[in-house]
């Protein structure tokens, strides 16, 4: 979903940043090289923000993946094009609703995942409580996935069922 481009990018940023050239980026290596662009203050706060977001084993090292998946622009990502086409890989039947069965055939592969884990998959991400999952759903579920919610903003809203019975849901 990124660009070629954005990883040759990232991946010149990173190789600059790895100043010992042992293929991880240590916590002072980051601090260094973003003292540079952020100033003190402002890089200290981002490298801690980096390493809470991608260093989850704690080893004090993050790798190329890692320091990509923690400066991809998430808008990027996010664009309803790119949404659609990773839809459309789960909508095996091509019928415009995710069941549950073409959710596990794609994500419970080679997995041995009981079936009230995918049933409870499904009631978490049906909004409107149809059995099928929608695109807005997906596209909601997907973007909290990737871009969680700061400590300082509070708890997501709850979710509502809608009223009318057709399944989609309409921009306001």
């Amino acid at each position: 979903m990124v660009s070629k481009e954005e990883t040759g990018r990232l991946q010149k940023v990173f190789i600059a940043l790895d100043t010992n050239k042992d293929g991880f980026l240590s916590h002072e290596e980051l601090l260094t090289g973003f003292t540079e662009m952020y100033g003190e203050i402002g890089a200290k706060e981002e490298v801690d923000r980096i390493y809470k977001a991608v260093d989850v084993d704690h080893s004090g090292e993050i790798d190329f993946s890692e320091f990509m998946a923690a400066s991809v622009d998430k808008s990027a990502l996010f664009t309803d094009a790119k949404l659609k086409a990773a839809y459309s890989s789960f909508d095996r039947d091509g019928c415009g609703h995710l069941k549950v069965g073409e959710i596990k055939e794609v994500l419970g592969v080679g997995k041995n995942i009981s079936d009230k884990v995918w049933e409870d998959v499904l009631k978490e991400v049906d909004v409107n409580g149809d059995g099928e999952i929608e695109f807005d759903e997906f596209k909601i579920i997907m973007i909290g996935l990737l871009d969680p919610i700061p400590e300082n903003k509070g708890p997501r809203p709850p979710r509502v069922k809608k009223a009318h019975g057709h399944g989609h849901a309409h921009d306001h």
